[in-house]
């Protein structure tokens, strides 16, 4: 039973947030396809404000992160410890990534005139992170680097995307998506950001939707790294819009407040309706490895027409993250490339999903 007393300020605050903005159509979580070339959209104008460009970013006076992963109350509602959002800055301190993770320390993101993608994402974050510690609940303020097996009732990453050349004159517009293997919990978050945010912003979504790069979003990869969300944490990753394109960077530079906006309201209304209890909405699609019965291919589609991604040995581990009719979509342990296997192809195991 709902405990109306404690989630009627999170209704109420959500409310409050989202009342004054314009309706915009829900844009489709992404699928498990593999992309595929989407002719770019045209640009709807919303804006003809020139950006100003931000002020120098200074760094948050009270940063929230913390030195032990935080563990979920299983107390009763009444006993229970106060809800807590992870809220992170996409790329902030990125330099200072985990050996585990050394590849992405130069992984600065998107860039315009001078400013790099990480001053942007740390001016949303923190008012997302002013706007749902104002209904009570706990945030913490996280870096690129993630604590290991980091535990929350939700956990938000917030970036800006950027392009380069003729396409920056054209491609606009946010995303957002849940892991892969996401859980109930995931796909409810997603949904109910997927609402508020172009409700807040009035932005259209991008047309070529959520990449595979999003959904296997290295804070997401508890199979792969040390340093990634807890599996039963609920999580998305939102890209605000195009800091390249001159109608979203208006938005985002200038109006920072109602970006932000429509992200916490979205969460606000997620942890609304959200059972702290219900560990089985927590939970990932998949839980233990597959292993391939006698080699065969990695297919690049669903399909066993496709080309072939690479080449499987009899026996080798493979982490499922999706499925489609006879098809699991997979990615081979420690090598990483992902591919599309038949289900009659590959055994399931009681090998738990850790890192190698």
């Amino acid at each position: 039973m709902l405990n109306w007393p404690r989630i009627a300020p999170f209704l109420a605050l959500a409310w409050l947030l989202t009342a004054c903005t314009p309706t915009a159509p829900l844009a489709a979580v992404p699928t498990a396809a593999l992309p595929s070339a989407t002719p770019a959209p045209s640009p709807t104008l919303i804006a003809t404000a020139t950006p100003r460009p931000p002020t120098a970013t200074s760094l948050p006076q009270a940063t929230l992160v913390p030195s032990a992963t935080p563990p979920l109350a299983s107390a009763t509602p009444e006993q229970a410890e106060p809800l807590r959002v992870g809220v992170q800055v996409g790329h902030w301190k990125i330099e200072e990534m985990p050996d585990e993770q050394q590849r992405l320390r130069k992984a600065s993101g998107a860039y315009w005139r001078g400013y790099d993608e990480w001053e942007l994402n740390i001016l949303i974050a923190e008012r997302v992170q002013q706007q749902i510690e104002a209904a009570g609940v706990v945030v913490d303020l996280l870096p690129a680097t993630v604590p290991p097996g980091y535990r929350a009732d939700a956990f938000v990453s917030v970036h800006a995307d950027g392009v380069t050349g003729d396409a920056a004159a054209v491609r606009r517009g946010w995303k957002l998506a849940a892991p892969f293997r996401a859980s109930q919990a995931s796909t409810a978050l997603a949904e109910a950001v997927s609402v508020t945010y172009p409700a807040a912003t009035g932005l259209p979504a991008d047309t070529r939707g959520a990449s595979f790069d999003m959904r296997a979003y290295y804070a997401f990869s508890s199979y792969r790294y040390v340093y990634a969300i807890a599996p039963e944490t609920p999580a998305i990753i939102v890209e605000t819009g195009f800091m390249t394109h001159p109608l979203d960077r208006a938005l985002l530079f200038d109006e920072t407040e109602r970006v932000a906006r429509g992200i916490s309201a979205g969460v606000l209304e997620f942890l609304a309706s959200y059972d702290r209890a219900d560990a089985a909405a927590r939970q990932p699609r998949y839980t233990t490895m597959l292993r391939s019965a006698d080699g065969g291919a990695l297919r690049t589609h669903a399909d066993a027409n496709s080309g072939s991604e690479a080449m499987l040995e009899p026996g080798q581990r493979l982490v499922p993250l999706s499925e489609l009719r006879d098809w699991y979509l997979v990615t081979s342990y420690g090598i990483w490339d992902i591919g599309w296997v038949l289900k009659s192809d590959v055994v399931m195991t009681d090998e738990p999903l850790t890192p190698p």
